[in-house]
């Protein structure tokens, strides 16, 4: 599966690619331009790791076999004065055995305003027009209730334990 940019009501999902998670390693100013937006401050969002980037480039290096389906959240400008923000990110893994896993994070400041919700629908409706996945996880701990209720509200319900300890599992269906 190959993510190209998908929009929403607020919110413009642009591909994290290789050249992006490089600027995003360097520093802020890089990644704002690459992305035309305002990269806040407080970049990187919580689990967003100089770890993970180096994952993800070494997933997306190679196209072909490459399990990973990933975007930018950007806040759309209000007007002519206000220029897009850099919000958050997530996407979609496929596991080996043929699942996928979505995963997202959001700026703090942007939390609990509806952003994730839009975002992970607008992921849903994508990865399930592809038609060759039939089901999509998500994990969480059991304290994280505003990420409990982003799954909530996309229509996800509980599937048990997670792999990791202390984590809970849901799905959806197509």
């Amino acid at each position: 599966m190959i993510a190209h940019e998908l929009k929403s009501h607020r919110l413009i999902l642009v591909p994290v690619t290789v050249a992006s998670c490089t600027a995003e390693l360097k520093e802020n100013h890089d990644l704002s331009l690459l992305l035309n937006a305002v990269v806040p401050g407080e970049w990187p969002p919580p689990l967003v790791t100089p770890e993970t980037l180096h994952e993800f480039i070494g997933m997306l290096t190679d196209p072909i076999s490459c399990r990973l389906c990933a975007w930018y959240w950007i806040l759309k400008s209000a007007g002519k004065t206000s220029r897009p923000v850099l919000i958050g990110s997530g996407g979609l893994y496929m596991n080996e055995d043929g699942s996928c896993e979505i995963g997202y994070s959001v700026l703090m400041a942007f939390q609990c305003q509806g952003y994730a919700t839009e975002a992970v629908s607008t992921i849903l409706d994508f990865v399930f027009s592809q038609g060759d996945i039939e089901t999509v996880y998500a994990t969480t701990y059991p304290h994280l209730t505003p990420s409990i209720r982003v799954l909530e509200k996309n229509k996800f319900t509980p599937d048990g334990l997670g792999r990791e300890e202390g984590t809970i599992r849901f799905c959806i269906r197509r």
